[in-house]
């Protein structure tokens, strides 16, 4: 399952890297936070988001949970991503449509296995 998850991130990994491969970004596409250029990007939470996981690539030491939790993210990320393309996600089979009902599948799988949260309903 943990490898599932870590393979999983591939693909939004490489869609956020093409985004920033494609602009002029003085900083190589490494989110600093003191920059006022990228506090004022439109891509800075998913700038920050590829940054974080790089600094984890191997991901030895890193919780499922916290793997699972960046794949949470990377889902909303593609869905935004991709939210113009308007069409009904549930029978395509396009790239990112097929990605993200993967990814949801893998999380759900994931989070069955975790013993339940009495903190919450």
């Amino acid at each position: 399952m943990r490898r599932e998850l870590i393979q999983a991130l591939g693909y939004p990994r490489l869609l956020i890297r093409l985004i920033i491969d494609d602009r002029d970004c003085p900083h190589d596409g490494v989110f600093e936070a003191a920059s006022e250029r990228c506090r004022g990007c439109n891509i800075k939470s998913s700038c920050h988001w590829l940054n974080r996981l790089d600094e984890f690539e191997n991901f030895d030491g890193k919780p499922t949970y916290m793997i699972n939790a960046s794949l949470r993210y990377a889902i909303g990320m593609v869905e935004d991503l991709h939210k113009d393309l308007e069409h009904d996600q549930t029978p395509c089979s396009c790239e990112p449509c097929s990605w993200v009902r993967d990814a949801r599948r893998l999380t759900a799988e994931f989070e069955e296995q975790l013993p339940p949260n009495p903190y919450r309903p």
